[in-house]
Formats: structure tokens, sequence, C-alpha cells
């Protein structure tokens, strides 16, 4: 099968990060994730803002579109995307950005081949966000709601006792992120309708159910899920 590049579109918590995940250890794509770009770059000062990076995240707020293209364009770079295959996780959130990323298809000879719209109930997203901590040294990922450690405050896989959560996982951070998910990111799902390359998957059951769908969407298989 050719390259493709494919975006992933959904409010946070929807599962979208993790199935990129998927697809990068078991299919050998490349994830492109804009939340890891703007967290690695935290401290870097947005021109005309006057503010670092992390700051602005911490508010919930979105950073202006021609940041984000370019920290995207920098990371594509790094790509030999004659042969790997590119998932955009958090990009493109604006009409701005898609048009740029339709942009930078062109610039490597690419194009937006599918787009996958996880879907699923606030209430649950809620949980997802609110809920997740990661161990600090091993990164292994729990949820107070869904995941707990099997010993309260020990991580199952290295023993560690140190836990962090995102400094944006808080409910003022989330609801704004949310509204802001509505009021503009949503608006993506009509643009790429128009091209008959829109997916939507229902992201509100179990991780296996949501990669199959996203496995069958992008023409894939998995036989542990086929």
């Amino acid at each position: 099968m050719q390259p493709q590049w494919v975006v992933m579109l959904g409010g946070p918590g929807s599962g979208k990060g993790t199935q990129a995940e998927y697809l990068k250890k078991e299919n050998d794509f490349y994830v492109i994730s804009v939340g890891d770009l703007l967290r690695a770059g935290k401290d870097e000062i947005v021109e005309g803002e006057g503010r670092a990076i992390g700051e602005i995240i911490g508010e919930g707020s979105l950073l202006p579109d021609s940041v984000i293209t370019e920290l995207v364009r920098t990371e594509i770079n790094t790509i030999n995307t004659a042969e790997k295959s590119v998932i955009f996780d958090g990009f493109p959130r604006t009409i701005g950005q898609a048009t740029a990323l339709t942009q930078l298809a062109k610039e490597f000879t690419k194009a937006v081949g599918k787009v996958l719209h996880f879907v699923v109930d606030e209430k649950v997203l809620f949980k997802r966000i609110l809920g997740r901590f990661k161990c600090v040294n091993c990164g292994r990922l729990y949820n107070d709601f869904f995941c707990k450690t099997k010993v309260a405050g020990v991580c199952d896989i290295c023993g560690c006792t140190s836990f962090e959560k995102r400094e944006d996982d808080n409910e003022k951070a989330l609801k704004r992120r949310l509204d802001e998910s509505h009021a503009k990111t949503e608006v993506l799902v009509d643009y790429y309708s128009q091209y008959g390359i829109l997916k939507t998957i229902d992201a509100t059951g179990s991780v296996e159910s949501i990669r199959a769908a996203v496995l069958n969407s992008l023409n894939l298989r998995n036989e542990e899920v086929a």
C-alpha cells in the first residue's frame, strides 16, 4: 500500500492518541502529535503573544495557526515521506490549519487520504481526561475511573511510586478546550465531508473495537482483531 496521510479529528480524550500509537507500533505509521510538539517547546515565546507556549496551553487556549503549522512543517522535514505513512493527531483544528495542511501536502507531493472523526459522549470524555495520570518513570498510563494501579500508589510495571498529570488536565482548562473544539474544529467535519474522505469512528467502546474500526477505515488488517 502506498504511504498515506491520515488526519485524526476528535475532542480531548476521544482516544485518537491511543489509536495513533497502535498505528505507529503495529502498522509503521509516523505520528505527528501536535500536543507532544507543543509540550516539547513549552518554554518557547510565541511571537506577538509575549507569552510562552506552556502558559497558553495551561489556560486551555489555542495557539495561532501559523505557529502550529510551522511546528508541523519542521517535523515533516524529519520524515522520509516517500516511505512513511503519517498520522496527524491534533492537527488541523481550524479551517486555516486544514488549508495549511493541504498546502504542506502539495509541497511534499502528498495528499490527505483519510480523515477519521472520533465521536464519544462528553461525560465519558471528562472521566477519561480528569482521571488520567501516568508513572513518571516508565510512562505507563492509568485512570482513576477506568484503569487504576493494582496496588494503590504503585506502578504495575516498574514499581515506581511517583505519578503525574498533564498541567492542562483540570476541569477549567478542559471545559474551555471542549468549548473551543465544538466552536472551531467541528466545522472540519463539514469541510472534509465534501471531499468524501471523512470516516466516523464510534470511540465510546473498548480500545479493541475502536482499533478494529480504524483499521477497517484505513483498509488495513490486523490478525488480532480481524
